[in-house]
């Protein structure tokens, strides 16, 4: 697995995530694409170990096998009690009803809580909302969030309705996001290329978005885009304009 790059000018929202996850205090997570937001919770988990973390599935039954491999992965002790998955948990997780994970994940939690983050929620519907619901308000639980904004939380807006718990992030400011390039130019092993130009028009089209800074830069190693030394930056930014739309 790659090494991340470290993380640039989010000391605040860090700092923000981390007291959340250690008071266990519910948190929404707000960003557009590349903004940083996964990064973000990455390594704020690196600093609270005992925060869950579960990437966003469309349907309630791959969100309920989300959480139970993540329970699973977790060993968590009440829930492996109670599911007795065996030694083979992608074969036992095929196997279960919607009905009987739910009642083996409200179980588990209810009986020993551990903090959860949903990461990318997209969509979300009135049963998942239901089953959220229950988990949310679970004394001594706590659900976080992350989306794109708020309106693509679905159903789960009555539940992160709040501003006073919403961490919205920001673009980088010109200096940070020039920071991030260089970082990235060393990450990437780009010195050989000619960076003004690309260094310029990186700056200016990505506007301190982070994940198009980077994947501007990784999409530059790449032989289709280049030219000797010089980047071809409009396939380039075709393609990383592509990938944020979705």
């Amino acid at each position: 697995m790659e090494t991340p790059l470290p993380l640039v000018a989010m000391e605040k929202e860090l700092q923000r995530l981390s007291l959340a996850f250690r008071n266990r205090e519910p948190l929404l997570v707000l960003g557009p694409q590349g903004s940083g937001k996964t990064r973000l919770i990455h390594e704020a988990l690196r600093r609270n170990a005992n925060v869950l973390y579960v990437v966003w599935e469309p349907t309630l039954h791959a969100l309920l096998a989300a959480i139970a491999r993540t329970l699973i992965g977790a060993r968590h002790a009440d829930f492996l009690r109670r599911a007795k998955p065996g030694a083979d948990a992608p074969r036992w997780l095929a196997a279960q009803s919607s009905i009987r994970l739910k009642g083996l994940v409200w179980g588990a939690i209810e009986s020993s809580p551990v903090p959860i983050i949903l990461d990318g929620i997209s969509g979300a519907g009135f049963p998942t909302y239901r089953f959220l619901q229950r988990i949310y308000h679970t004394p001594g639980m706590a659900l976080f969030a992350a989306s794109r904004d708020a309106f693509r939380l679905g159903a789960l807006a009555r539940l992160f309705w709040n501003p006073g718990q919403m961490l919205n992030i920001p673009p980088l400011h010109e200096r940070e996001a020039e920071q991030l390039f260089e970082t990235a130019a060393d990450h990437f092993k780009l010195r050989n290329l000619d960076l003004d130009e690309f260094r310029d028009k990186v700056l200016e089209s990505a506007r301190g978005t982070p994940g198009q800074i980077i994947e501007m830069c990784r999409l530059a190693t790449q032989a289709q885009y280049l030219s000797g030394r010089h980047v071809r930056f409009s396939a380039l930014r075709i393609d990383t304009v592509t990938k944020f739309a979705g």
